[in-house]
């Protein structure tokens, strides 16, 4: 008797604590999701060439219900690609494309083309994306190569990243589980943060700043030929474009910075009558880094997107005359 009675009372417990223990999860997964947005993450797919783009023919509810569409060729936005041939690209990084913590409509891709009626506007920015990656898409992807009028938005950081894979950061190749998907994106999420390989093997030694200055030198300037080329390629085939420098903070603290960049003085000298520069619109609106116009120190706010926007709207329709 004594014998079952414990029994009783370990069956009891075990049922307890596993009773315990699979409603803390469900629990996590709920706050996960309510709080934090996860759980219907933006799903990419791979490619061997220009890395990954985010997978066509969805909608997501993100952060703070903020809703990001991905159309019918893989960019962000509702419209679709137009038969006609009346569709004007972006293609950028994830300045461009917005991140999840605004909506559709109010990345400065959307704003700029408000008085466009007769064209489609497409978002190709991509999060991560370097210039190598860009130029990939505009000669290659064949679901967008063909638009005659393309916008390429990028700052300064685009050029040292090379071509950007598949594996780059968390960025999910699957559709999530149907259930507990909030904890599965939190997870995959900190299993990106926390790289094993790099405890081991694959983490360099060389601390050498010359050398790792001439690496950098050296990635920017084949970015910067890679970039050119396709540009040159471009003008021969008769498309219209536009290259549109994004500054960073510390650019518009420090204007130097940008002055003594050789890639954007090449840039600038190889396209002047293409070359646009967003520093002195921002710069117009920006005293410090609590004004709305930066998320951080790239990255803009809903404002930063509003004031963007509102710049290239007109240079946007000049090109469409």
């Amino acid at each position: 008797m004594k014998n079952v009675k414990i029994l009783t009372m370990y069956i009891l417990a075990t049922l307890m604590t596993l009773f315990i223990c699979f409603t803390s999860i469900f629990v996590s997964n709920l706050v996960v999701k309510k709080y934090f947005g996860l759980g219907d993450p933006v799903v990419y797919d791979a490619h061997s060439l220009w890395g990954f783009s985010p997978r066509p023919n969805r909608q997501y509810k993100r952060l703070d219900g903020n809703i990001v569409s991905i159309n019918n060729v893989g960019t962000r936005g509702k419209q679709e690609w137009r038969e006609d041939g009346a569709n004007i690209l972006f293609l950028g990084d994830s300045i461009t494309y917005g991140g999840s913590y605004i909506n559709d409509n109010e990345t400065f891709v959307h704003i700029s083309c408000l008085s466009i009626s007769n064209w489609s506007c497409h978002n190709a920015g991509v999060n991560a994306y370097g210039i190598l990656n860009m130029v990939a898409r505009s000669r290659y992807d064949s679901r967008i190569n063909d638009a005659p009028i393309r916008v390429f938005t990028f700052y300064s950081g685009d050029f040292d990243r090379g071509l950007k894979n598949s594996n780059t950061a968390h960025f999910i190749l699957r559709d999530p589980p149907t259930y507990l998907n909030g904890l599965w994106e939190l997870l995959n999420f900190i299993a990106a943060k926390v790289n094993p390989k790099s405890w081991f093997g694959k983490r360099s030694d060389i601390k050498n700043k010359e050398l790792i200055q001439l690496s950098k030198i050296a990635t920017r300037q084949f970015a910067l030929d890679i970039f050119i080329t396709e540009l040159k390629r471009l003008e021969t085939i008769g498309a219209k474009f536009i290259i549109v420098h994004s500054p960073s903070v510390s650019e518009l603290n420090n204007p130097n910075l940008i002055l003594e960049n050789f890639v954007l003085v090449k840039l600038q000298e190889k396209f002047p009558d293409k070359y646009i520069s967003l520093e002195t619109a921002l710069k117009v609106h920006y005293k410090n880094k609590n004004e709305g116009i930066y998320k951080d120190s790239t990255h803009y706010e809903k404002r930063g997107h509003k004031i963007v926007g509102d710049f290239l709207a007109p240079i946007i329709t000049q090109l469409t005359n």
